[in-house]
């Protein structure tokens, strides 16, 4: 029910007009300016989002050929943006990229402190600290189109302790060199070994860090398959997932085909993996009009909109520990936090469902997640009592009902977050 109604809004462009309250305050701006050296263009809603602290931050790699002012101009960011209270970051590649705008994924020999890698990570430390903005640590995500989607999954490697989501759309897998991005040249297995060496003592923070993937099935640029090796590299790094399929009819967008699978825990979704029936090599909106441009389609579904909204249903670092990094991290990000070694304050991770008994009460691993109003919800209430677009709802309610479905039990989620101002 709620997958019909959202892709109904999301076709007639009126998300936010229908759903935000008459006295809301106006929509939030783009504006663009350098940031940690790179030309920056940023949308902050005037929402905030409905778990944690303040806004969370999602930041846009480009592809190949492509700019940041693409993104900005031909996705609809601004309506997903508002709905989940997040920022939008979309950075243009740093003196032009390697080749031919591309972001530097190549090879496995990436660390904090070079290549683009520092780059991206002091973006968001000059995002974070600017409190205008009001940025959750504990909710800052990367995603990323062909070669942005290559350096998204590096990052998501490098530095997962910064990163609680990253979104890879016809991405290579990592340690692959330009030559091979046509065909599959590597295992889920080569590209695990790599991804743990690049996290190093960061690697705990897997435990509470998510992954969308996705690859259009007219897609004959970037080997379809390597969203297979993404899928499967996550999810032995994760460990102890079981996959189910998901009805892709069901995801935001015009009509989107094709297919998907969630990978799972006892707490909920950890990886989505989707292939787009129709869709070439692009970032895909789900507006369903309009051709493809700039290597953005209209096609398959909302990806920016979806991956927001399931980050935010299913994260497991705020209430559980400073942004999941190790105790005073080394990294270039900045991060120092108070947390356990691995990032966390103990296993007590906080499903923001609760429990499973209908109330919405917590049970014993959903304790953790409980902040603020202590009103036995497992929410995250905000104490400033700031309003919250009703569309961040309703996508919530839609992530909740897939996991429902995915399950076969009674989630909590609505009623939780019902309970947060």
């Amino acid at each position: 029910m709620f997958g019909a109604v959202i892709t109904t809004l999301l076709r007639v462009g009126l998300v936010t007009a229908m759903l935000m309250p008459a006295t809301a305050a106006a929509s939030g701006s783009w504006s663009s300016s350098p940031i940690a050296g790179m030309t920056t263009h940023v949308y902050a809603p005037s929402s905030t989002s409905p778990i944690g602290e303040g806004r969370a931050l999602l930041i846009g790699l480009h592809g190949c050929v492509q700019t940041g002012a693409n993104l900005r101009d031909q996705v609809p960011f601004d309506a997903s943006a508002e709905a989940t209270g997040t920022v939008i970051a979309l950075p243009e590649v740093p003196m032009g990229g390697v080749i031919a705008a591309c972001w530097d994924y190549y090879g496995a020999n990436h660390d904090r402190s070079s290549r683009h890698d520092d780059d991206l990570l002091a973006l968001v430390d000059a995002l974070l600290a600017d409190p205008a903005l009001d940025i959750d640590p504990d909710q800052v995500y990367l995603a990323g189109l062909s070669s942005g989607a290559g350096e998204a999954a590096v990052m998501g490697c490098l530095a997962p302790d910064v990163f609680a989501g990253i979104g890879i759309a016809a991405g290579p897998a990592i340690g692959t060199s330009e030559s091979q991005i046509a065909f599959v040249t590597t295992t889920a297995e080569q590209a695990g070994a790599s991804c743990t060496s690049l996290a190093g003592a960061h690697a705990s923070s897997f435990a509470t860090q998510q992954v969308v993937v996705i690859a259009g099935t007219m897609d004959y640029t970037v080997a379809q398959d390597y969203a297979r090796i993404h899928a499967e590299m996550f999810a032995a790094l994760y460990g102890g997932l079981t996959s189910a399929p998901l009805d892709v009819t069901t995801l935001p967008g015009a009509m989107p085909q094709g297919t998907a699978e969630v990978y799972a825990d006892d707490d909920g979704e950890r990886i989505t993996r989707v292939s787009m029936q129709g869709v070439g090599h692009a970032w895909p909106t789900g507006t369903g009009s309009g051709y493809d441009l700039y290597f953005v389609s209209p096609g398959g579904f909302d990806f920016a909109g979806y991956m927001l909204a399931s980050f935010q249903a299913n994260n497991r670092r705020v209430g559980a520990g400073a942004s999941g990094a190790d105790s005073g991290g080394d990294d270039a990000s900045g991060s120092s936090d108070a947390g356990d070694a691995d990032g966390t304050t103990d296993d007590g991770v906080g499903s923001l469902s609760g429990g499973d008994d209908g109330s919405g009460a917590s049970d014993a691993a959903g304790a953790e997640g409980g902040l603020a109003g202590d009103d036995g919800s497992g929410c995250t209430c905000r104490a400033d009592g700031g309003a919250r677009p009703p569309l961040a709802f309703a996508l919530l309610a839609l992530a909740a009902g897939r996991r429902r479905r995915f399950h076969g039990t009674s989630s909590t989620l609505p009623i939780a977050l019902r309970s947060c101002r």
